[in-house]
């Protein structure tokens, strides 16, 4: 009976009969429904009725399907194609012709297998072959293009290296990403304009590889992007303006005057002028918790002047959240830097902050009104009035006599207002800088 069979072995020729549309590769069902390929590892029926497991078609070409139906093939294996086009052993050696056969799912260039697949060139370096017969690390090509996998595969091929093959990629001609990055999607760092922080150690980064982490990224009316960023080796930044590129990008050779234009770009941070004052002595004033850990619950007291969000500081200092696994003290700056999940649904990467914890264990700003050894979690309240500097103070007139309950602590900004998260009595909820209560008798 037609897809009776429990599971194929390894070796054995099969028809594909169908593609189900759950299967990434059901957009391209046409070049494969009624064509035979050699089972690479045991195909499992499921419980549905499909197979899954790896195929290798004549082309050399080896897909993983997910979800097919096949039928055993009265074709025999074909001694000159299938498996005898990939390289066995354990590693292939520097030097190595090859030709592209496998884009596996699992990898970046995935949806871009089309275009890469098919393409030949010479190893650079060695590389070690996994138990599922795919490689990873970068693959020049010989059309001059140079790409980091993660997981592909390479077959033998009797083609020879042109003698007139394409350099590198030139700066000039990179292809900039536009429009919006989406979070998750992997890209390469291109450029970092002279405003970013990052731009005087831009040989570091220029040309690595990563991922959108947080939220996605959109484009300024210049080109770049600002946001937070993963590279594959596992480090993250905060870029105010970078470009991204979604092929290699080359990188770039450290400039001797790098230090010294780092040193006029910000020497702003170290004028001895009444602004940078105040702001060194905001924050050498403010108050910290050398003791917090990850998943304790703390309060900002204040931004550095040298982090990215200093410019914004006012939408952060005096708000509540819960430190990330990634937080750590940095004892020789005295503040903090990593993650935080703050109240206000904002989850930032701050390079380095002063907080205490959330609890009361930390010093806190004195309390100027006799109601705010009151204001804990469960006080029932009704809303007087909102500050001009709240965020919610456009919409006061929704919130000015609501009641509802106090989510957790409020924090005393003086003259009677207090910051904190309120659930309203309708379901609703509101952090709230500054406003202005009443405790409901």
């Amino acid at each position: 009976m037609l897809f009776a069979q429990d599971k194929f072995s390894k070796g054995t020729v099969l028809k594909v009969l169908e593609i189900g549309s759950s299967d990434t590769y059901y957009k391209e069902r046409t070049d494969f429904i009624g064509k035979d390929a050699t089972a690479v590892s045991e195909i499992t029926k499921k419980s549905n009725g499909f197979y899954s497991g790896s195929l290798e078609f004549k082309s050399g070409r080896t897909i993983y399907f997910t979800h097919i139906k096949v039928t055993k093939s009265d074709t025999k294996p074909d001694k000159k194609s299938g498996s005898k086009n990939t390289f066995s052993g354990s590693s292939i050696p520097k030097g190595t012709r090859f030709e592209i056969i496998e884009v596996p799912e699992s990898d970046a260039y995935h949806d871009d297998r089309d275009e890469i697949e098919g393409k030949t060139g010479t190893l650079t370096d060695a590389k070690t072959i996994d138990k599922d017969g795919y490689v990873s690390g970068t693959i020049e090509t010989d059309d001059g293009e140079s790409y980091y996998f993660y997981q592909v595969k390479l077959g033998k091929t009797d083609t020879k290296e042109p003698k007139d093959k394409v350099k590198k990629t030139a700066s000039s001609d990179i292809k900039f990403v536009t429009g919006t990055i989406k979070k998750g999607t992997s890209v390469y760092v291109a450029d970092i304009s002279t405003d970013d922080a990052y731009y005087s150690d831009r040989h570091k980064y220029i040309g690595k590889k990563g991922k959108v982490i947080k939220s996605d990224m959109t484009m300024k009316d210049d080109g770049y992007y600002a946001g937070d960023f993963e590279y594959e080796d596992g480090s993250t930044g905060y870029f105010y303006k970078a470009k991204f590129s979604k092929d290699p990008v080359p990188a770039v050779e450290a400039s001797n005057d790098d230090s010294s234009y780092d040193d006029d770009i910000w020497s702003w941070l170290y004028d001895d002028d009444d602004t940078d004052s105040s702001s060194d002595a905001d924050w050498e004033a403010a108050a910290v918790d050398a003791t917090i850990q990850p998943g304790d619950r703390i309060e900002i007291t204040a931004v550095s002047p040298e982090d990215s969000y200093y410019s914004d500081r006012a939408d952060y200092v005096g708000v509540k959240g819960k430190a990330g696994d990634d937080v750590e003290y940095k004892e020789d700056e005295g503040g903090y830097s990593g993650t935080f999940y703050l109240d206000n649904e904002e989850d930032p990467f701050f390079y380095l902050i002063k907080a205490v914890k959330a609890d009361g264990t930390s010093p806190k700003k004195s309390s100027s009104s006799s109601d705010s050894d009151k204001m804990k979690k469960g006080t029932s309240v009704v809303v007087m009035d909102v500050h001009p500097d709240d965020s919610y103070y456009k919409d006061k007139s929704k919130y000015v006599r609501k009641k509802g309950k106090i989510a957790d602590s409020m924090t005393d900004q003086g003259d009677d207002y207090y910051s904190g998260k309120i659930i309203f009595d309708d379901g609703t909820n509101a952090y709230f800088y500054k406003v202005k209560l009443s405790i409901v008798k």
